[in-house]
């Protein structure tokens, strides 16, 4: 997906200018790629060469194109859909931090979910919603991976990084209705599902599921031992009671 994030500058002078930045996300073989460079499960901190539109006059959307260095966190979570099966959701959400040294702001995150079994692509979609309800943003930084070159890319030459055109391409496979709306820019996704706080929480407790599955199955083995202990113990208590009283018999107990 060729995606545009709308951020926010301060110039030199004061003013605030809006730009967008386009970045090229893509998924293969169990990889993702931003701009083609690998990024794994976690949030990763990379700092690479984009395409950016900055809108010169809003009144007659007049546009420039330029490529600039923009430091953006990247979050990829895996989240298993079923129990032993390797079908899975991939969430992607993405927050520009930094653009050619000046501090971004944004307000929405876009977010794109990639279903796949067997590191096959069954269906993916991409839609905004507020980067507050993210799980992106309840992250610390702090915790970020810090993306740093040379890194191996998925290909051998960055030249393709130049092209304006591998931004440009929208995925015609993307099942929420891009279509420009009056007062909206191009390209911008469309809200295609509600506040998604309720995922949030879905995704958390997917994870606290996990854990909670990952500590029984670390103290499991020892519940299970000493449970064997406790009834070996009684029924060779009860054999070895048995044999005295036949070896032994009393006439009364005492």
């Amino acid at each position: 997906d060729g995606i545009r994030i709308n951020v926010t500058t301060l110039k030199d002078d004061g003013k605030v200018s809006k730009e967008q930045v386009v970045l090229n996300i893509t998924y293969e073989s169990g990889q993702v790629y931003v701009n083609d460079l690998p990024v794994n499960s976690g949030v990763t901190r990379i700092s690479c060469q984009t395409l950016i539109v900055k809108n010169e006059n809003l009144e007659n959307s007049e546009e420039k194109e330029y490529f600039g260095i923009v430091s953006v966190r990247i979050l990829v979570h895996e989240w298993p859909m079923t129990s032993g099966s390797s079908l899975q959701l991939i969430v992607i959400q993405e927050e520009v931090v930094e653009i050619d040294g000046k501090q971004a702001q944004q307000k929405d995150v876009i977010e794109i979910d990639i279903l796949v079994k067997d590191h096959r692509i069954l269906r993916h979609s991409n839609y905004s919603h507020s980067l507050e309800e993210s799980m992106l943003y309840s992250i610390s930084r702090d915790n970020d991976i810090l993306f740093t070159l040379p890194n191996l890319s998925k290909k051998e030459s960055v030249n393709s990084l130049q092209t304006t055109s591998q931004y440009l391409i929208r995925n015609v496979e993307t099942t929420v209705d891009e279509d420009v709306l009056p007062g909206k820019l191009p390209e911008t996704p469309l809200r295609a599902e509600p506040p998604s706080s309720y995922k949030v929480m879905c995704q958390w407790m997917e994870k606290f599921r996990k854990d909670l599955c990952r500590f029984w199955s670390s103290v499991s083995h020892v519940f299970f031992m000493f449970l064997n202990v406790v009834v070996v113990g009684i029924l060779g208590a009860a054999g070895v009671l048995t044999i005295l009283k036949l070896l032994f018999p009393v006439s009364e107990y005492k």
